[in-house]
C-alpha cells in the first residue's frame, strides 16, 4: 500500500479514537476543576502563538513558503485561544472582554490567516503549472491533486 494511503487511514483511526475519547470526557470530567500552574499553561500557550504569529510575519514581510502554514498554524492558534479565553472567563467584564476579544480580534485576524493561506495555495499552484507550460486543471485547493506522490 502507498505510504500516503497508509497516513491517511491512520488519521481516519486517530479520528474516530478522538471521538470516542471526546464522548468519554463530555461525560466523564467534573463541570469545573481547580488546576495548578494555571498562568504557566495560558503563558506557554500564549508564547507558542506569539512564536508562530513572528514567525510567519517574518516569512510573510520576507515573501517566503513558510507563511503558508505558519498563516495556517497561527490562525489555529488564534481561534482555539479565543475558544479558551470565552469558555473559561468567569461571568461579567471577564467574560464580555472574551467575547469582544473573540469577535473583533482573534476570529477576523484568524480568518484573514486562512484567506491568506489558501489564496497563496491557489496562486502557487496557478504560477507552477503556468511555468511549466500547463493549464491548472482546477483552481480549488480541494480538486487539485498532491502532486508531491506522483514520484513516490
Amino acid at each position: 500500500m502507498q505510504r500516503h494511503r497508509i497516513q491517511s487511514m491512520l488519521l481516519v483511526i486517530a479520528s474516530v479514537s478522538l471521538v470516542a475519547w471526546m464522548i468519554y470526557i463530555l461525560n466523564a470530567l467534573p463541570t469545573s476543576y481547580r488546576a495548578e500552574h494555571w498562568n504557566v499553561a495560558w503563558f506557554g500557550y500564549d508564547f507558542a502563538m506569539l512564536t508562530t504569529l513572528i514567525a510567519t510575519s517574518w516569512a510573510l514581510w520576507n515573501r517566503r513558503q513558510a507563511s503558508i502554514p505558519g498563516a495556517m498554524v497561527s490562525a489555529t492558534f488564534l481561534v482555539i485561544d479565543s475558544w479558551f479565553d470565552v469558555i473559561t472567563s468567569n461571568p461579567g467584564w471577564d467574560f464580555r472582554l472574551a467575547i469582544s476579544s473573540a469577535c473583533f480580534i482573534e476570529i477576523p485576524t484568524a480568518y484573514v490567516l486562512v484567506r491568506f493561506s489558501k489564496n497563496a495555495i491557489r496562486h502557487s499552484i496557478h504560477n507552477a503549472h503556468s511555468r511549466a507550460g500547463m493549464d491548472a486543471l482546477s483552481p480549488s485547493i480541494w480538486k487539485t491533486p498532491l502532486m508531491i506522490f506522483e514520484d513516490i
